[in-house]
């Protein structure tokens, strides 16, 4: 039992099976597809045909009924709605009588007229004329139909698009999710009284023939193209098996075979029966590739296990390398004061450069660059121990000159190895933009003045970390303004070698720098590393390549400017009045504050609501912010220009009698607010209040 399962398992992974059961697969695939298209066609073109004629129906109806006579007819079915005994007219008798007969005659299942209520959610049931045969229960002139229950709301927006849109004519096709119901399709159109819609005629017709008909047309094609695919699966399995199977299979064993033995075959596959040019390839190239793998195996073995094992190694010390230096940017997105990009390629497996930058306060940002002496693992080795040293002291506080001091130190007491790191660090106050830094023998930086150029800029040296203990450092400032920008770098940029052995420079350097130099930190990088790959070419990358870039973005309050746009609909109101509510709250506004606010957002949002856009609806926008004691609210909207500091003041001591309408909510914005404003502007009305954060 277990050999047949192991033999049924081998058969359903063989290349046979495959084979032959992705073309099955195909054909299933091409017969859905050709069963999807008929089906599809055969629908809409049946469809088709019972829309319009469902519409010439509709047309003949509509041609029965005066558009002049519906307004009696509605007020008639209003009247036995309320229970009056009202006799129906003989102008209404003789026309529902029209429409029996037309019923009847045109086998259509129903002819009804409807009023449709103001709302689309409810009309009013004027003349309702159903076919006896289709088994219809007549709704009683007068009766009120809410629209969502029946035909899951499908006419809401067609009823809309005809009273509002002057819409002619509209269908309703319902042939899914039926529960049980005959397919059937609906014709809308108006009946006019002049220029107005006065009621809506339509007509429903069955689609009878479409399931029945489309069922017998979906087997015909099933049935043809099972046939079809029986057929061509046959007649591909036997020359499939003949010219392909066969001759994989004994590739197939014979690379098994090498692969199991290591050792060349007695009897090589020939090629003289293969008529697949491409098989016949690949049978020559499987000898070949014996041939060779049989000369080069034993030398191969032990130099291929020293280098794996050197390169997993090196592949280690790498990951723990790049694990040290913060790679995500943005590093911190929640803070918009600055933004930060830095990079790192080093010019073996592991390097001796690296960056940094974290907080020392809330609002302090340390950043560092430096250089450790030699290559590969032993700069690498130190400038991990160097990052750790300098980021635990520099989280403990003090100047960077002394965090650099007792850096020196720590490193020169157990330094046997005699190296040494240069290193630029610098701490941020991202409320001033005032940068406190210290310089440990690296390169100078290069700043950007917003709307100018980066230029190095000059800083007293000290020595570097790890030759001496005791020496001092010293502290110097530099001024960033919003906009600037400062740039440091490593040796590996500007001594960039071609093979000519020429060095990049560091006026290559800013000449790179100055090409996107308004650009961001992350752009300012990218140019300056593809002209330093540019210039080096095809010579081999000498030193540790490692960047850091710093934008000052100014410092922002946690309340500032906050917007929001909404649809000027009732239903927003809430929203906007919370979004206001909450910015006040924030601020600190007293209660009364608040409130006062409220009602001035409520009065201001229902006037654009209303009467901003003429009967339509269009958006209006929300900007809040804070300017010293004071806060700033501005609502902007596209609707049709309207000061509303125009209107004339109410005269507040008469009675609301004897008051002139309108004017009212206008006088309480003023009341309620310190100052207030009104501009037309690139077809916006902008309205700016201003309220004192007491």
């Amino acid at each position: 039992m277990e050999e047949k399962r192991k033999t049924f398992k081998k058969f359903l992974h063989g290349l046979t099976f495959n084979v032959i059961g992705s073309i099955i697969v195909l054909l299933l695939v091409f017969q859905v597809i050709v069963l999807a298209i008929g089906y599809s066609q055969f629908t809409r073109s049946l469809t088709d045909e019972y829309n319009e004629s469902a519409f010439r129906t509709a047309t003949t109806a509509s041609s029965l009924v005066h558009g002049e006579d519906i307004a009696a007819f509605i007020e008639n079915a209003e009247n036995i709605r309320n229970g009056e005994d009202t006799p129906l007219t003989a102008t209404y008798e003789e026309c529902k009588s029209r429409l029996d007969n037309l019923c009847t005659t045109q086998d259509v299942n129903v002819i009804y007229i409807i009023a449709v209520n103001p709302d689309y959610k409810s009309f009013v049931s004027v003349i309702n004329c159903p076919n006896a045969a289709s088994g219809y229960t007549p709704w009683d002139i007068g009766t009120v139909v809410d629209t969502e229950t029946i035909e899951d709301n499908a006419f809401y927006d067609l009823y809309k698009d005809i009273y509002e849109n002057g819409l002619a004519r509209g269908t309703v096709m319902r042939t899914r999710n039926l529960n049980g119901v005959v397919p059937h399709v609906t014709s809308v159109i108006p009946i006019k009284d002049g220029e107005n819609v006065a009621a809506l005629l339509c007509v429903q017709r069955t689609m009878g023939e479409l399931v029945g008909g489309r069922a017998r047309y979906m087997r015909l094609v099933a049935l043809t193209t099972i046939v079809i695919m029986i057929l061509g699966t046959i007649i591909a399995t036997l020359y499939i098996r003949r010219q392909f199977i066969k001759p994989v299979k004994d590739i197939s064993k014979e690379a098994a075979r090498f692969a199991a033995e290591n050792s060349a075959p007695e009897n090589p596959i020939s090629t003289d029966k293969i008529k697949i040019t491409e098989l016949s390839e690949l049978v020559s190239a499987v000898n070949g590739m014996e041939r060779d793998t049989l000369k080069y195996i034993a030398n191969l073995s032990s130099a291929i296990s020293e280098k794996q094992r050197m390169g997993t190694e090196l592949n280690i010390a790498r990951r723990i390398q790049e694990g040290l230096v913060p790679s995500i940017f943005p590093a911190f997105p929640d803070r918009k004061e600055f933004d930060l990009f830095a990079s790192m390629t080093p010019a073996k497996e592991v390097g001796g450069d690296f960056y940094n930058f974290f907080f020392t306060e809330e609002d302090k940002l340390a950043f560092v660059i430096a250089d450790v002496s030699g290559k590969g693992v032993p700069a690498a080795l130190f400038m991990m121990a160097t990052m750790i040293l300098v980021k635990e002291r520099a989280e403990l506080g003090g100047t960077p000159a002394e965090i650099l001091y007792f850096l020196n130190d720590r490193i020169c007491a157990n330094n046997k190895a005699e190296m040494f790191v240069t290193m630029w660090l610098g701490v941020i106050d991202l409320k001033t933009g005032r940068i406190t830094a210290a310089n440990a023998g690296h390169d100078d930086p290069a700043v950007y003045r917003k709307d100018g150029r980066f230029e190095i800029v000059k800083n007293k040296h000290n020595l570097v970390v790890g030759a001496m203990e005791g020496v001092p450092y010293r502290n110097f400032e530099i001024q960033l303004n919003k906009g600037d920008k400062i740039f440091l770098y490593t040796d590996g940029v500007p001594e960039a070698t071609d093979i000519n052995q020429k060095m990049f420079t560091i006026n290559g350097m800013i000449n790179a720098l100055n090409k996107t130099a308004d650009g961001s930190p992350e752009e300012v990088l990218s140019v300056v590393k593809t002209d330093v790959e540019n210039f080096v070419g095809d010579a081999p990358q000498f030193d540790d390549l490692t960047m850091l870039c710093l934008e000052y973005k100014g410092y922002n309050e946690e309340d500032g400017e906050k917007k929001i746009k909404l649809r000027a609909v009732d239903e927003n109101l809430p929203k906007a009045i919370d979004f206001i509510t909450e910015f006040f709250e924030k601020s600190g506004a007293s209660q009364k504050t608040v409130m006062q606010m409220q009602l001035v957002a409520e009065e201001v949002f229902v006037n654009v609501a209303h009467y901003a856009y003429e009967g339509g609806v269009g958006d209006v926008e929300i900007t809040m912010k804070k300017e010293g004691e004071k806060a700033v609210v501005i609502f902007t909207d596209r609707g049709k220009p309207y000061d509303p500091l125009f209107a004339p003041e109410p005269d507040v001591t008469l009675s609301a009698e004897e008051r002139q309408i309108g004017g009212l909510g206008v006088f309480m914005t003023k009341k309620m607010t310190d100052d207030i404003s009104y501009r037309y502007e690139d077809g916006k009305n902008i309205l700016t209040l201003e309220k004192k954060l007491d």
